[in-house]
């Protein structure tokens, strides 16, 4: 499908299939995100994937991977839907550790390509962390490329200096096979102008409204758990992984261009080259559209 296609099907009334693929774990954003995902009525969550992750909260990949899929299990029991919806463990190697940078088998993996033929709908994947899963689905299955289309929130906008965001550096080789496949993709990029917008302060979390267990958690809970950042005005976090979802339901916040994908280059910088197939890349967001859409979902669980 081409991104014009895309962009026509992301702007049409039509309910979405989706898969989330996050690296849970790793920070706050993915849980809203996942939350978001399932509550709003222009998508519907066909499974949630945990993606590999190694930072300071995991002992190695794998670990990072496991403790994202206990994080699904959590955030699922804390909205009231334990059991609802289908779970699956992710890679727990990356792409970037085989020489011959052979995909890496997983649960995962294999229910994205069961998933893809299961339908004749595209499968929006929205993709919150390294993008090992898919890719490797991908790769297992290259048939499955004109049956998904990939949000990833992943990357740096054009004009930084280096490509080390935290998402593509997890898997760099992965990052690369993506913008290489024939496979539809829509890149939200990371930087001032791009998902980083998506700030919060704990003023803001009241705009999660109600007493659920679910509101109490997005509103109270999470907040308290991450309560390490301040700044002169107080707490703040960025929870830019909602602008996966957000780009499926509230796609007029969003300004996208129709662009050559660009090359991850082994220097870890962009290259460019205009032969190269198209993508779809966000240019902005705007970030009261897609966080007040965002807190109106988690207020309705």
């Amino acid at each position: 499908m081409t991104p014009e296609k895309i962009l026509e099907d992301i702007y049409s009334k039509r309910v979405k299939k989706v898969i989330v693929d996050s690296d849970t774990y790793n920070e706050m954003d993915d849980q809203y995100a996942i939350a978001y995902a399932i509550a709003s009525d222009k998508m519907e969550v066909l499974a949630l994937n945990a993606a590999p992750f190694h930072n300071d909260r995991s002992r190695d990949f794998g670990d990072g991977m496991e403790k994202s899929y206990e994080e699904i299990l959590r955030v699922l029991e804390h909205i009231g839907k334990t059991g609802q919806y289908p779970v699956f463990k992710g890679s727990r190697t990356r792409i970037s550790d085989d020489p011959e940078l052979r995909p890496v088998d997983s649960p995962a993996a294999r229910n994205i390509i069961k998933l893809a033929h299961e339908t004749d709908e595209i499968i929006y994947i929205l993709a919150l962390g390294a993008i090992t899963n898919v890719v490797s689905a991908a790769l297992i299955d290259p048939s499955i490329c004109d049956r998904i289309c990939v949000v990833w929130l992943g990357g740096h906008c054009f004009d930084f200096r280096d490509l080390g965001e935290f998402n593509l550096a997890q898997d760099y080789a992965a990052g690369q096979l993506l913008l290489n496949l024939d496979v539809p993709l829509i890149m939200l990029p990371a930087c001032d102008h791009g998902t980083k917008v998506l700030q919060v302060r704990l003023p803001d979390m009241q705009e999660i409204k109600g007493d659920s267990p679910a509101a109490v958690f997005f509103r109270e809970t999470l907040p308290e758990e991450f309560n390490g950042d301040y700044y002169e005005n107080g707490w703040e976090r960025v929870i830019w992984d909602i602008a996966a979802p957000g780009a499926v339901a509230v796609p007029e916040g969003y300004s996208f261009s129709v662009i050559p994908a660009p090359v991850f280059g082994d220097n870890w910088q962009y290259a460019f080259d205009r032969t190269r197939r198209k993508i779809i890349f966000m240019e902005k967001v705007d970030r009261d559209t897609v966080i007040r859409d965002a807190f109106a979902c988690l207020s309705s669980l």
